[in-house]
C-alpha cells in the first residue's frame, strides 16, 4: 500500500502552480488568469487544478 504524505495547504499549491507557470515565461497577472481558465475550462476548484500543474511538474500523475 502506498503511503501517502500530507497534502499541502491549498495556498501553498496554488502558489507553487503560480511559480511554475511563471518559470515557464508567463507574467504574474497572466500566470493566474491561465490557472483559473484551466480550472473552468476543467469544472475543477483552482486549488485542485494548480495541485495537478504542481504533481505534473513533480511526476506524480494519476
Amino acid at each position: 500500500m502506498p503511503v501517502r504524505t500530507p497534502r499541502p495547504p491549498a495556498t501553498d499549491v496554488v502558489a507553487m502552480a503560480l511559480k511554475v507557470l511563471v518559470a515557464q515565461g508567463m507574467s504574474g497577472a497572466a500566470a493566474q488568469a491561465a490557472l483559473i481558465s484551466m480550472a473552468q475550462e476543467r469544472g475543477l476548484a483552482v486549488r485542485n487544478c494548480a495541485a495537478l500543474v504542481v504533481a505534473t511538474v513533480d511526476g506524480r500523475m494519476g
